[in-house]
């Protein structure tokens, strides 16, 4: 079996100790970066699996770092847990309106850690072998299996969360989904989440569309209710 490497990037020695502990005795590899200088150097070497980046680092911020690694062409995909200060909201929301997959605050258990880890890797399979592959709405082209996207014919950069919720509402056009119900479609592996959490994502998904020329209107809110994809 192949390890997956995980980047841990934190200017903590403690949290670098007590993480890559338990990271490589549950099989993965951990690479330690102290800034989010090194974590790009370090994305050039290495093959990473999954990010954990501290928001508070000397010099480039990790706010700075994941927005440079969600623009680069290769790196773009890679799933980034983010490390926030204990009851940060503040720090939580622009994380992941940035396009962080998740986050953790600190102190960090190393347990919670990896499970969270653990379900990003997981894929849940949404499609049956007779569905389609490759989805087209609105403009709007998602690959299934090579899990890319591009609207108007210009490649789109999304997270795993931005991605799978794309994909359930381009395959499903017309069908209203409540925000708990999809928390439980594209969060499934995650509780006690806040429906905030689908407006964080939504607001991403649309502020993308209208970027390469869509209307972002397109994912249409359904008051008090949720979102659906309008159909063509």
């Amino acid at each position: 079996m192949i390890k997956k490497s995980i980047l841990l990037v934190d200017d903590d020695p403690s949290i670098h100790k007590l993480l890559k502990a338990a990271l490589e005795k549950n099989l993965y590899t951990a690479i330690s970066c102290n800034s989010g200088e090194e974590a790009l150097e370090a994305l050039d070497r290495y093959p990473i699996s999954a990010i954990i980046l501290d928001v508070i680092l000397p010099g480039m911020d990790g706010l700075e770092t994941l927005k440079r690694i969600r623009n680069h062409p290769l790196h773009h995909h890679i799933p980034i847990i983010m490390l926030t200060c204990k009851n940060s909201e503040i720090e939580t929301v622009v994380g992941l309106e940035m396009g962080a997959d998740d986050y953790l605050g600190k102190p960090v258990r190393y347990y919670e850690l990896l499970t969270r880890l653990k379900m990003i890797f997981k894929r849940r399979p949404h499609q049956t072998g007779d569905e389609p592959k490759t989805l087209s709405m609105h403009g709007i082209e998602v690959d299934v299996d090579t899990r890319t996207a591009y609207i108007n014919k210009l490649p789109v950069v999304l997270t795993y969360r931005e991605f799978e919720l794309l994909t359930l509402l381009v395959r499903n056009p017309g069908r209203v989904f409540s925000r708990d119900m999809l928390l439980d479609e594209v969060w499934y592996d995650e509780q006690f989440l806040e429906t905030r959490t689908v407006d964080v994502h939504i607001r991403g998904l649309r502020k993308k569309i209208q970027h390469h020329g869509l209307n972002p209107n397109i994912i249409e809110t359904i008051r008090s209710v949720g979102y659906r994809m309008t159909l063509p």
